[in-house]
């Protein structure tokens, strides 16, 4: 009896100690995953803060790159019919005329200028037997360089709203030719004053005419 007891009791208190090898095994694996899956929460907060920190720093450059653009003013390649310069026609017409002696404006052309990597006006003003050709920078007003020349013509004055504004003269262009607007000018000659407007199409560079007196539109391609 004595004997019986003392099995008994060492198998109660082998049951009582712990846990089979198999549930032990179990539980090892259960704390193994419970880890894992806790690493990987901690790995996709540390993958959404870099995300939030990438986008952050694309938004920043972003904005960089917009205040560069605006600060620098028109890209080489703006469309005109779009977009224009910080300098106003009639603003670069009254510079040039201060550099003219108040001469008779017959001429104005707006364009980018390959050389100094910038848009420029191009005002021809003649005054008495001197013709000046004045150019501007566009985006700050300052006078790039003053050509002089000796002339016996008698250059009409131009205006930039009597009798056909800008805009009238670049509509009636435009039924006629598409395309990027890389240039324009109003300018008197041979007893007529037109609006020239040139067009950069796929390639193609199209050059229309606006007869501002008969509204006579002229394709040179």
């Amino acid at each position: 009896m004595i004997v019986a007891f003392a099995l008994t009791g060492c198998s109660s208190g082998g049951s009582g100690d712990g846990q089979t090898p198999e549930a032990e095994g179990q539980t090892a694996e259960s704390a193994e995953a419970q880890n894992d899956s806790g690493n990987d929460e901690s790995g996709d907060a540390e993958t959404g803060d870099d995300d939030a920190s990438s986008d952050d720093d694309a938004e920043d450059t972003k904005s960089q790159d917009s205040t560069t653009t605006s600060s620098s003013g028109l890209a080489a390649d703006a469309d005109l019919s779009k977009e224009s310069p910080s300098v106003a026609p009639k603003d670069a017409i009254a510079t040039a005329k201060e550099e003219a002696n108040d001469g008779t404006v017959h001429g104005i052309e707006l364009d980018f200028d390959e050389r100094d990597k910038a848009w420029q006006y191009e005002v021809k003003v003649i005054d008495g037997s001197t013709d000046f050709d004045v150019e501007i920078d566009a985006e700050t007003g300052d006078v790039v360089n003053t050509e002089k020349d000796s002339s016996d013509d008698k250059e009409e004055a131009i205006d930039l709203n009597d009798p056909m504004t800008f805009d009238e003269a670049l509509k009636l262009a435009q039924d006629e030719a598409s395309g990027r607007l890389d240039g324009w000018k109003l300018e008197s000659d041979d007893n007529r004053i037109e609006y020239q407007f040139d067009f950069g199409d796929k390639g193609d560079e199209i050059e229309v005419s606006v007869d501002v007196e008969s509204k006579k539109v002229t394709v040179d391609d």
